[in-house]
């Protein structure tokens, strides 16, 4: 977890002039201690993590809709943006028919965050 935390932020720092320490570090700790956590026997576990962030952590504050995995740091303007903002791709566009239906990942919210914290560690 610790490992993991400095190998983002390391290079995050490395490819980019970094502003909002705050936001990158508290953007570090939420994906590297709680992004692996899912449902199980009915708990949503990422969920309780997001609740207990929000109320414990207040110098960076998330918005009130969704939870803390749904939002990444703009490091030019030091702000919480929604994943959503990310997907510059017109998908429809970039389809090719000759190609299988698996050979594509539809850009959502969960496919962005995981393409982009991959690229990180990669």
């Amino acid at each position: 977890m610790v490992i993991s935390m400095c190998k983002l932020l390391e290079n995050i720092y490395k490819n980019n002039e970094v502003k909002g320490h705050e936001y990158v570090f508290v953007f570090a700790c939420i994906w590297c201690i709680g992004g692996g956590y899912a449902e199980k026997d009915g708990k949503d576990f990422k969920k309780e993590i997001s609740n207990w962030w929000k109320s414990e952590y207040k110098t960076v504050r998330f918005p009130s809709k969704g939870d803390v995995f749904d939002y990444y740091v703009d490091i030019e303007n030091s702000t919480l943006e929604d994943w959503s903002k990310m997907s510059t791709t017109d998908v429809i566009s970039t389809i090719d028919t000759s190609k299988s239906i698996p050979s594509y990942t539809i850009p959502t919210v969960n496919t962005i965050s995981a393409s982009f914290l991959l690229r990180q560690f990669v």
